[in-house]
Parts: C-alpha cells; sequence; structure tokens
C-alpha cells in the first residue's frame, strides 16, 4: 500500500472510483488534528492515501488495533489518492489544518520534512527499536540524519509478467538473473495479434530503475539534488521512449485519470509484462485472469538495480498530542499491524521479523524475484521538489514518449521549471 509507491500507488480505474470512500471525518479536525470525544477520548486525525476499497478496511482494521491497545485513543481516517493526497497535504498545510498522523514516503519525506516532528528521542519511549526494521527503508525516512516517519513496507520496482502469455506463444520465460537483450527479444516476440509485449507510462519512479540498470545513473545526486540532465539519466530515457517509438513493443499512452495505466493494460492482458511494485500484486492477482510472474528489473550494463521506497508514518508539527500520536504510531508499524498487512498481502512488511508472512500460498511465486530485485537495489536520496518533479514528469514526459517532443527537450524543460 505505498506509492511509491512510487510509487507507492493506486490499482486502476476500477480501484480509483472507491477513493472518495475516505471515512473521513467525524466533525471538524479542531486544534492540531486533534479533538476530545464525548466518551473522553482523543480523537487524532489520521491523513493518509488509499488506492482500493481493501486498502480503505485494511487501514481502518490498524485503526481499531489503535483503539483496542488503546482505549483513550480514537483515530480519524482521512483518505484520497497517492497523487492527490501532496496536494491535499499542501493545501491543509498552508491553512494549518493537516491531521495529527501524516502518511510519509520516503521519496518525498524531504518535501514535507517541515511539516513533520522528530522523533528520534521519543521512540525509546513508546517501545520503537530501529534494529526491529529494514535498514534501507529506516534510513529512506529520514532527513539530514532525523528520523522522520516509522516505516510500514518499503521494496524495489519489479517487473510484472503474463506467465500465461509466455507460454502461449512459446516465449522463454525468463529467470532471475535476465538480461534487457532478453527483455527486448520477449517483448519484441510477445508483441503480436494486437498486444503488446511491455506497458510503460512516463512516471519518473518507473523510469528511474532503467537508467541504474542501463547506465548506472541516478537523477537524484547525492546531496538530494535533481538533475534530470546528466548524460546517462537522458540516455536511459531515450531508450524507454523507444520503446514505443522505434522498437513498437510498448503502446502510445494518453494522459488519463487512471492513476496507473500500465498497469491496467497488463492487467486487462493487452501487454506481457510492466514494471510496478510488489504492493501492488495482490491487486493484481485478484483482477488478472492469468498467472503473474515477478522478476527483478533485467540487467543492463550496470547490472539489474532498481530504488528502494517505502512508506511510513510520521506526526505533524501542528498535532497537540504527539506523544498519543507516538503510540498510534507505534501500533500502525507494530509486529501485529504489518504481520496484518503482510498477510493480507497488502504491505512488504519494514519489521525484519514479519517479511516472511508476506510470501503467503498465493505469493510464494514471487519470494525470488522480490528477493533478488532487494538484493540488488539501492537507496535514492529523497529531494525537496520530488512531487514537484513527478507531476511534471509525467505532464511532459507523454508527449516525449508519444514522439511528439524530443527527450532531451523534455527533460530540460522539467529541469527548469523545477529548478
Amino acid at each position: 500500500m505505498t506509492v511509491h509507491t512510487t510509487w507507492k500507488r493506486a490499482v486502476g480505474a476500477a480501484a480509483a472510483v472507491t477513493l472518495a470512500l475516505a471515512v473521513a471525518a467525524c466533525g471538524s479536525n479542531g486544534g492540531g488534528g486533534s479533538t476530545t470525544t464525548a466518551d473522553g477520548r482523543s480523537s487524532l486525525v489520521w491523513n493518509m492515501w488509499s488506492g482500493s476499497t481493501a486498502e480503505v478496511e485494511a487501514w481502518n482494521h490498524l485503526g481499531q488495533m489503535v483503539t483496542a491497545a488503546h482505549p483513550d485513543i480514537q483515530l480519524e481516517f482521512q483518505t484520497s489518492s497517492f497523487n492527490d493526497y501532496w496536494t491535499k497535504l499542501a493545501a491543509q498545510a498552508s491553512g494549518g489544518d493537516t491531521g495529527c498522523i501524516l502518511g510519509v514516503q520516503s521519496l518525498r519525506a524531504r518535501s514535507i520534512a517541515p511539516l513533520l516532528v522528530p522523533l528520534d528521542d521519543m521512540l525509546a519511549g513508546a517501545g520503537v527499536n530501529p534494529a526491529d526494521f529494514d535498514q534501507s527503508i529506516w534510513k529512506g525516512l529520514q532527513v539530514d540524519g532525523e528520523q522522520l516517519a516509522i516505516p510500514y513496507d518499503f521494496g524495489p520496482l519489479v517487473m510484472f509478467y503474463n506467465v500465461d502469455r509466455f507460454r502461449e506463444l512459446g516465449v522463454p520465460v525468463p529467470s532471475v538473473d535476465w538480461t534487457v537483450q532478453d527483455f527486448l527479444s520477449a517483448a519484441q516476440s510477445l508483441t503480436t495479434g494486437g498486444k503488446y509485449g511491455f506497458a510503460l507510462y512516463p512516471t519518473i519512479d518507473s523510469v528511474i530503475p532503467w537508467s541504474l540498470s542501463l547506465e548506472g545513473t541516478d537523477p537524484v545526486t547525492p546531496d538530494g539534488k535533481m538533475d534530470l540532465t546528466q548524460q546517462g539519466f537522458v540516455e536511459a530515457v531515450q531508450w524507454y521512449t523507444d520503446l514505443v517509438n522505434k522498437l513498437h513493443v510498448a503502446p502510445q499512452v494518453a494522459a488519463t485519470s487512471d492513476p496507473t495505466p500500465a498497469l491496467s493494460s497488463f492487467i486487462a492482458g493487452d501487454a506481457a509484462m510492466v514494471v510496478d511494485g510488489p504492493w501492488q500484486l495482490v491487486n493484481v492477482q485478484k483482477q488478472a485472469a492469468f498467472e503473474v510472474g515477478v522478476l527483478p528489473i533485467p540487467a543492463g550494463d550496470s547490472g539489474s538495480h532498481s530504488q528502494v521506497a517505502g512508506s511510513g508514518f510520521g506526526i505533524s508539527q501542528t498535532c497537540a498530542d504527539p506523544e498519543k500520536a507516538l503510540q498510534a504510531i507505534a501500533v500502525l508499524t507494530g509486529p501485529e499491524a504489518l504481520q496484518y498487512l503482510a498477510d493480507q498481502g497488502r504491505a512488504y512488511p519494514s519489521r525484519i521479523a514479519q517479511q516472511d508472512a508476506w510470501f503467503k500460498p498465493e505469493l510464494a511465486g514471487a519470494k525470488e524475484g522480490l528477493k533478488a530485485a532487494i538484493d540488488n537495489s539501492v537507496s535514492s536520496p529523497a529531494t525537496e521538489n520530488y512531487t514537484q518533479v513527478s507531476q511534471l514528469f509525467t505532464q511532459y514526459g507523454v508527449q516525449a514518449v508519444n514522439g511528439q517532443q524530443s527527450v532531451p527537450d523534455f527533460l530540460s524543460t522539467v529541469q527548469q521549471q523545477t529548478g
């Protein structure tokens, strides 16, 4: 349930229509996203994104866990789509009206750092031990050395593939050590009969793994700046758009309200491969009428790499009761909650002890591919303008993918507009 996300994100048009059912509000937020209910409980507003009815139900279940552990705390869950969440959060922050508990995605942590309370001095008192968590995402939710959120999930982007389509056309089913050439060969063989080998959409999240693997280039510099005009990144994006314009193994794309159009195409059986996150797998398996395989990004000249991202929960600077908010977050990210999310296939747990629970029987086939992707993943620093870059990358990227603008011009435009 990240976004990644980036990344962390919605499951297609059918899921997207459920976003409005946010279990919003039992009254006004009150001061700092908290109020006292008639029965004396502290009601804390919890702002988070969701991509489906099932995700909303899972979050509500975790909210009930909080009240079961702390009867004096009640969470008021408010949600929207992943993309809308960041827009609404900015608007709420400008009015001093954010919730007490905020969803935080690692790649966007720096952009909202001023809204969040550093947690380092509070963790021990809440019973939170950093050693219990995968350190890549624990550190991924730090900004300038300060812990701004506690993670609940993490993962690299991976390749989903339609096993049935491969077998139907006699295309060799790839292994975890496959290469970019293997991918291209398969994509060309699978592009037939009005269907495509691959589906893509111009999001910066989905392009970065290819840049890392093909060119060894991360557009995010070590000091947390975004440099989209690096030669390696430009060449990787050119390769990505060539899949549509030159090799014709992926269809042209259109601007759409579907938050994950490439994934929707894959689920419909119109494309045999797509890049997305492990948090989507349970939703894909429930909707797709075929066997779904999972592989790491194919290896290019620089190996097989994807950036690790994940999500967690932090405390707003405006929260009137940060200690109770942290008590709630300790439950939301605790062993029982992450065991529940793993059992539901909703999140690959940030807690090490709960990770194997994610690979329940219907997800067992993903273990080798996901573990290989995690072993070769890298951490990208967060940038202050990641959300803005992400929005403009997609906005102008549609034209570039469809051959209506050159890749260097596209990337220069985004770089200039985002600083």
